[in-house]
């Protein structure tokens, strides 16, 4: 997706600029998400099939820290997935998309699978602590430092779609896969 490129440009606000352009071009293309969301939902539905979220209207946020301690920062692009833009009512809360732009050697890569990692870790970790199978898990993300950290929605087998009944905060780490969450019940 990002081609080789110099070091000093990876921080620059052209870099992330760009990133954030192709990005939305990746996701439109990829049928991840579909254009902005607009009043009449048959019309977006018609316009962006298989899909329930639309691009932010709002710009995608991001923040830089050098997670890999390389000495140059990395970039972490996300935005909240927002109100869904077809979706049954419900149904209609979804964790933040994000994207991971990293540095290693003269390369930069990306990890653009995060959004499923982080929510799959915060399940089974939570399933490990409690016991308790798990339906759903949805976040948003807070920060961008030693880990990306957010809080989060979890709805247990026993809980309705409308209501999550476990809220917490995670804390996770892109390169040792290794999460930490803590949890409340909110019934």
């Amino acid at each position: 997706f990002l081609p080789t490129a110099k070091k000093k440009e990876h921080n620059s606000v052209d870099f992330v600029a760009t990133s954030i352009k192709n990005w939305k071009k990746q996701l439109l293309l990829n049928g991840e998400v579909g254009k902005p969301c607009q009043d009449n939902i048959d019309k977006w539905s018609a316009e962006n099939p298989d899909r329930f979220y639309g691009l932010p209207k709002d710009p995608i946020k991001s923040k830089s820290f050098d997670i890999n301690t390389d000495k140059i920062n990395d970039v972490l692009l996300y935005f909240p997935a927002g109100d869904c833009c077809s979706c049954i009512v419900g149904m209609n809360e979804a964790s933040d998309y994000l994207k991971l732009i990293y540095s290693k050697g003269n390369e930069f890569l990306s990890n653009d699978n995060l959004r499923e990692k982080i929510a799959t870790k915060i399940e089974n970790e939570f399933y490990a602590q409690t016991n308790t199978d798990v339906e759903r898990a949805i976040f948003s993300i807070t920060d961008f430092n030693k880990n990306i950290s957010g809080t989060y929605k979890l709805w247990t087998l026993e809980d309705p779609n409308c209501c999550a009944s476990i809220e917490g905060a995670f804390k996770y780490n892109p390169f040792t896969f290794k999460i930490q969450i803590t949890h409340q019940n909110v019934k």
